[in-house]
């Protein structure tokens, strides 16, 4: 089973579950601004109801941007912290690069294949941080 985690959109967030090319669950939260409160427990949810323990993973998957700060930085920091602790491969894919939740399943389900353990994705952003004003 391979994870995968989408913050980007801005007014939700999905946490995806997909075992064989072209077939995936899915997750929806919906709102802004509550990826750091909320996808941890989101993820927790889905992998319950699909019955997935930890050593059921085989990678994690993640879209790393273009997106805002906030929403890009948690989806990626979790993706790299749950790869790093389950000793998983990761992959991180370009919004751009997907048109839909379908197609992210399955790049993310082909390209695991070759991800190597241990390695780190890296966050896009679209547009510096703007998280305190300039002092004159």
């Amino acid at each position: 089973m391979i994870l995968i985690i989408n913050t980007v959109p801005r007014d939700y967030f999905s946490v995806l579950l997909t075992q064989k090319r072209g077939d995936f669950k899915i997750k929806k939260v919906f709102g802004s601004f509550h990826q750091a409160e909320k996808l941890l427990p989101a993820i927790d949810q889905i992998l319950k109801k699909e019955k997935v323990k930890n050593k059921d993973l085989r990678g994690i998957g993640v879209v790393v941007g273009p997106g805002g700060f906030t929403s890009v930085r948690v989806g990626v920091a979790v993706a790299n912290s749950l790869g790093y602790s389950l000793n998983l491969p990761i992959i991180g894919m370009k919004a751009t690069e997907i048109k839909d939740d379908k197609e992210l399943a399955e790049k993310i389900y082909d390209g695991i294949k070759n991800a190597k353990k241990k390695n780190l994705v890296e966050p896009i952003y679209d547009r510096e941080p703007n998280i305190t004003i300039k002092i004159k």
